[in-house]
């Protein structure tokens, strides 16, 4: 498990040349020789702290034998390289948006998919203003820039769903997300049918895990799953735990969690039959 950096492209550009140099039987000492930088430097790179320009990187894809071309592993990484050193909006507002939340919107921002199940509640970025607002109110721990600061930085998030490149994404939810009263009655209700407005499978879905399943797959709590695009092809979990979250890469770890999506996908209501439970329970709270 790791701790996630700032700049995810710059990491997935790292991490894939990492992989590309162990692939080629590629010492570090050696690549880093024959791009002239020291050891130190180039382990930087690959861990994603430090920026490598288009030059180095050229270099390196070619003494790693990977091939330019069009729609190419080389172009891939040369566009994500340009890309990371592009700041997003959200890095613009440092001193108003928590590191842990520019972390998931970076993640978000990159991803070619999602996946998130959430137990308890609705996750952030299909969230309500009404309902954004009440969750957020009721934190114990003043948000940085206040409450309406925080809203803002949650809706402006929601714009990349809209974007012509939009993540597929996945949401599955348990059963007691639609029952908890955020906001009381009337702005639950208005969550709930946003959600049944949103569902449009396969690009964006939602499934919910009914009482009735019983146990299931995670019932552990909740976790995110972010895809990235080929030819990099790369999956990372995330988990949020009450004293901070869990960025997690190894390949083995995070297989287990694409099992449990699976599970709990094969578990839980069709799309349209959760839109039947989704509607039932909005018209219990409209009275």
């Amino acid at each position: 498990m790791a701790k996630r950096p700032l700049t995810l492209r710059r990491y997935l550009v790292g991490l894939e040349l990492r992989r590309l140099r162990a692939a080629a039987g590629v010492k570090q000492e050696a690549a880093a020789e024959h791009v002239d930088m020291d050891d130190s430097r180039l382990s930087r790179i690959e861990n994603g702290v430090s920026p490598i320009s288009r030059p180095e990187l050229f270099e390196l894809l070619r003494l790693y034998g990977v091939e330019d071309g069009e729609g190419s592993l080389f172009e891939t990484l040369d566009q994500l390289n340009r890309q990371s050193r592009k700041r997003g909006w959200w890095q613009q507002e440092r001193g108003t948006i928590p590191p842990s939340v520019q972390q998931v919107i970076e993640l978000e921002s990159a991803a070619s998919s999602m996946m998130q199940f959430s137990p308890t509640l609705v996750p952030g970025i299909l969230q309500t203003e009404a309902y954004a607002r009440a969750l957020i109110s009721s934190f114990p721990v003043p948000t940085i820039g206040g409450v309406e600061k925080a809203v803002e930085v949650r809706l402006t998030r929601q714009r990349l769903l809209d974007e012509p490149n939009a993540p597929q994404l996945i949401i599955v939810l348990d059963e007691a997300a639609l029952r908890r009263q955020v906001g009381g009655p009337k702005v639950q209700a208005e969550q709930l049918r946003k959600l049944i407005e949103i569902s449009n499978p396969p690009t964006l879905t939602v499934q919910v895990l009914p009482y009735a399943c019983g146990v299931h797959a995670s019932v552990e709590g909740g976790f995110k799953l972010f895809s990235y695009p080929t030819p990099i092809s790369m999956e990372f979990a995330f988990v949020e735990y009450l004293g901070g979250r869990i960025f997690i890469e190894e390949e083995e770890e995070v297989r287990a969690f694409r099992r449990t999506s699976d599970h709990l996908r094969a578990q839980a209501l069709s799309s349209d039959e959760s839109k039947e439970l989704i509607s039932r329970v909005a018209r219990d709270l409209e009275g």
